[in-house]
């Protein structure tokens, strides 16, 4: 990103090609990947299948549409999901391997959500599993999403601190972080932290802290 943004245009790949740019990257587990793709025991169908998406060769409808071998680059499984509904079939997102495996995509929605909650549900329960019994942190919202406003209606997290005082902090903790001023503009910081539905807040039970993943 810092690579492109120096050549001023972040649309395009600083490297020559996004497959470049990827495997340049520094400090994204390089070593985790290359011990996959060496194991023995995982299917060939597998590693095939993320050197493909690696390579940006996955066969999806924007890389048929290079090779010659579809006429437009429009997502399928955007198209039917839509024809089964009765909506609209026009101005639909390019076929990109990125596109179907996010839940923009109208036909995959429903599956990438289901895996992205399962996913976090396997970590939060490896993260308690690994939780010492000294730790000072709870999870609280392991199997769902949940706004700062529901929990702080909640006996329980009402005697941590007021709403006014977990606002102050939370705006002062804000004002810290490194944001480029436009982009501190969009939102209401205030308003976003209360609101903002967010997965598996964890409470330090000596009610110093509080913090979530999202």
């Amino acid at each position: 990103m810092r690579a492109r943004a120096e050549q001023g245009n972040i649309n395009r790949p600083a490297y020559g090609t996004w497959t470049a740019d990827f495997m340049l990257q520094q400090n994204e587990s390089r070593a985790l990947l290359g011990k996959h793709l060496n194991d023995p025991r995982v299917p060939w169908r597998h590693k095939r299948r993320k050197m493909m998406a690696i390579a940006g060769i996955i066969l999806v409808g924007k890389w048929l549409a290079k090779i010659k071998q579809r006429s437009d680059v429009n997502c399928r499984l955007c198209k039917r999901a839509r024809e089964q509904r009765g909506a609209s079939i026009e101005n639909f997102t390019e076929e990109t391997y990125g596109h179907i495996n996010s839940a923009s995509c109208d036909g995959m929605a429903t599956t990438v959500t289901a895996a992205h909650h399962l996913t976090w549900r396997h970590l939060h329960a490896s993260m308690q599993a690994a939780q010492t019994p000294a730790s000072k942190l709870r999870f609280v919202t392991p199997d769902k999403e949940s706004s700062m406003n529901t929990l702080w209606q909640e006996e329980e997290f009402k005697h941590i601190c007021s709403r006014e005082s977990l606002t102050e902090k939370a705006v002062e903790i804000e004002k810290n972080i490194s944001v480029k001023a436009h982009e501190r503009k969009r939102h209401d910081f205030a308003v976003l932290f209360w609101t903002c539905r967010t997965r598996a807040r964890h409470v330090d039970v000596q009610l110093r802290a509080l913090s979530s993943s999202t």
